[in-house]
């Protein structure tokens, strides 16, 4: 996703990763390392750390973005977090990412999987605003397979 945003045109990206994967800061554990300065966080947490990274996030005060399954928000245990932290937006993806994009070799399992884009301000939402995502049209020098950039004037403003 940090190459992503960084081919958008935004200079300063900053890209933190528990594993090496070829890129960005190894080595960095959100849960506990100390915050970086930023404006937003935008992260694809580890679904079985998706409630603490939104704890996280919400102690650092910026706003915030998660990718996160389709099926998060359906489960119980999900319904406290978000009535207390309510995100601003649910984007659901209209289509499946390939998250294995840029691997030569997949292992296992399958690179397409249904998400939204979880999206919430530096204080909770009053409203939580349901908008579908259009795919973005194709174009590698973009990079946009993540849906982050395309211009969505038509998402709905909460009141």
């Amino acid at each position: 996703m940090a190459k992503t945003i960084k081919h958008q045109g935004y200079p300063f990206v900053i890209a933190t990763e528990l594993r090496d994967r070829g890129y960005g800061r190894t080595g960095m554990d959100f849960l506990i390392s100390p915050f970086n300065p930023c404006d937003w966080i935008i992260t694809n947490p580890p679904f079985s750390l998706s409630e603490q990274f939104i704890l996280r996030s919400i102690e650092h005060g910026k706003p915030f973005a998660f990718l996160l399954k389709s099926q998060y928000w359906h489960a119980t245990s999900k319904l406290k977090i978000f009535e207390q932290y309510r995100p601003e937006a649910v984007l659901p993806l209209t289509w499946r990412p390939n998250f294995l994009f840029d691997q030569k070799e997949r292992k296992s399992g399958s690179p397409l999987m249904e998400v939204y884009w979880t999206v919430w301000g530096s204080k909770p939402a009053k409203q939580t605003i349901y908008c579908p995502l259009p795919r973005p049209k194709s174009d590698k020098k973009r990079g946009d397979e993540y849906g982050l950039f395309k211009n969505y004037s038509s998402i709905p403003q909460a009141e």
